[in-house]
């Protein structure tokens, strides 16, 4: 690329951490044993998705969609709203970071890179933000947009231009790292330097196979930057 980069933002999910049970499957299982659901995992979870995608759009709220996926799955679960609530949240920390993150993230600080995250998420910013203290990364990131807070997702240009508007640096200078080809697409017509992490889209600037391979990318500035 012609610039240099001033800032890096990541996907959550599936580029900055990852979980080894995703959470409709682990709420679902853990309702259904709980309960005694006569519904069947894959039902469970499909209702449990159907709603989730709803607030994530914004149709509903998170809280709409909790009073939802209780009725739907039965008198047994009516007024458990409060407890389906602990198990999603309880399911959702339990973050894996990658294990390039740490390194990286160190080392683009070190140079003067400004480190954020945007994440479509039922959870706010500041949840996300006690997921990474909890794994002690919260300093290496800048600023987390998640959708909830924002009112759009990915892959709409316009969570990226949040992004921008909140760093102050220039989408031609802002890096995007996703695995989502469509998330990728949209950071790319919101005019940003994309990069697809084991995924392959024609309109991706770059492609990695590993989160660590994008320190060698040549876009970033070799030292910080100093104003003069």
């Amino acid at each position: 690329m012609s610039s240099t980069a001033q800032a890096l933002t990541l996907d959550g999910h599936g580029v900055v951490y990852y979980r080894e049970q995703e959470v409709p499957d682990a709420v679902s299982a853990h309702l259904i044993k709980r309960f005694s659901l006569s519904l069947d995992l894959e039902s469970v979870v499909s209702i449990y998705n159907a709603l989730q995608e709803e607030a994530f759009s914004h149709k509903i709220t998170y809280r709409e969609m909790l009073h939802r996926l209780c009725e739907a799955l039965g008198p047994r679960l009516n007024g458990k709203e409060s407890y389906v609530d602990s198990l999603i949240q309880r399911y959702s920390a339990a973050i894996v970071l990658d294990p390039d993150l740490k390194s990286l993230l160190s080392e683009l600080r070190r140079r003067g890179v400004v480190v954020g995250m945007i994440t479509n998420s039922i959870n706010p910013a500041g949840t996300k933000l006690t997921w990474l203290e909890s794994n002690g990364v919260a300093e290496l990131f800048d600023i987390i947009v998640s959708s909830v807070d924002e009112g759009c997702q990915k892959p709409d240009p316009e969570i990226y231009w949040r992004f921008v508007r909140k760093t102050g640096i220039p989408p031609a200078r802002t890096v995007f790292v996703g695995h989502d080809v469509k998330e990728v697409e949209g950071a790319k017509r919101a005019g940003m330097i994309t990069v697809c992490l084991r995924c392959n889209s024609p309109e991706a600037d770059y492609v990695v196979t590993k989160l660590g391979d994008v320190i060698g990318l040549s876009i970033w500035p070799k030292e910080k930057e100093v104003d003069g």
